[in-house]
């Protein structure tokens, strides 16, 4: 099944599912919520346009470093891609993490934890029925005597160039393989078709604090 750029429909469901226990002490209760529940609508509103323009800038930048340093130099640059999370508006939610994440993983870095690994078997399992796939998935994670953590994931595809060194081992330049071998011995993430799926884009925010009242003179 051929994936766009950065997918497809939008996930249907009840408003709310209901919150999963955790699977180990200390991990959070996560809730999967519908995109219509009224509860979203200010992480998505500033939510969403951040992590569609992370996409394009990932992409931007895969394309920009293949063609400065070629393959197996981009290999060693885009490891080490920094985010810089988004400047918080006085009275709406607040970006806390960006993390790019997969069930087949290259940079050790970039491990999901238990929630990111409940929303990557869930979009694989809708992948393998034939199901609908999801746009963007959301959560809600519940911990003890802290405010929630609500989470964004938008699905990444592979595309041309991407398989340049996510690709079949046996398609790799043999410059790709050392850098490969070099800075990740441990590398899982190969193998994979041109817009085949690659993992997610996260995006962890808080929701908006009370805005202080303007001083009166």
């Amino acid at each position: 099944m051929r994936l766009p750029r950065l997918l497809l429909l939008i996930i249907v469901g009840p408003l709310v599912c209901p919150a999963a226990d955790p699977v180990h002490p200390g991990d959070p209760a996560v809730t999967w919520i519908d995109p219509a529940d009224p509860s979203l609508a200010g992480i998505r509103r500033v939510g969403e346009p951040v992590i569609a323009r992370i996409g394009s800038t990932l992409i931007f930048e895969v394309e920009r470093t293949i063609a400065d340093k070629g393959v197996a130099g981009a290999v060693e640059v885009l490891h080490l891609k920094n985010l810089v999370l988004p400047t918080p508006a006085p009275g709406q939610p607040r970006v806390t993490a960006i993390k790019r994440t997969s069930l087949l993983i290259r940079n050790p870095d970039n491990a999901p934890d238990a929630a990111d690994r409940a929303a990557l078997e869930k979009f694989k399992a809708a992948l393998e029925d034939g199901n609908d796939l999801p746009k963007l998935l959301f959560q809600r994670l519940d911990r003890p005597d802290t405010p929630p953590e609500w989470r964004i994931y938008q699905p990444i595809s592979t595309q041309p160039q991407c398989v340049k060194c996510h690709g079949p081992v046996e398609s790799l330049q043999p410059e790709v393989k050392a850098s490969l071998a070099r800075l990740f011995p441990g590398d899982q993430a190969v193998g994979y078709p041109v817009y085949g799926w690659r993992g997610f884009i996260r995006l962890s925010l808080a929701a908006a604090e009370p805005v202080a009242p303007a001083k009166t003179k």
